[in-house]
């Protein structure tokens, strides 16, 4: 993976939370407290400057009452997936 396609995957990341977050009528300092994350780092990941772990995802999918999966099972693209499990 190129650094630049990295930098696109944390800015989609990034913008994802912040519509996220937003949908849920929450600020910036409503879900840090919640997801228990430092503000400023919280803005950082928001605006891709940020990596974001999958611990720190995990924390801000539950302070948003969502979780984190990799893949959807209902998608029909995967049902041959479903055949190895």
């Amino acid at each position: 993976m190129t650094e630049e396609q990295k930098q696109a995957t944390r800015d989609r990341i990034g913008r994802r939370i912040a519509a996220l977050r937003k949908f849920a009528g929450m600020s910036q300092d409503q879900l840090s407290e919640k997801a228990g994350l430092q503000r400023t780092h919280l803005s950082r990941i928001e605006s891709g400057k940020y990596a974001i772990t999958i611990e720190t995802l995990q924390a801000i999918a539950e302070a948003l009452d969502m979780t984190v999966d990799l893949v959807e099972p209902s998608l029909a693209d995967l049902a041959r997936l479903q055949r190895l499990e």
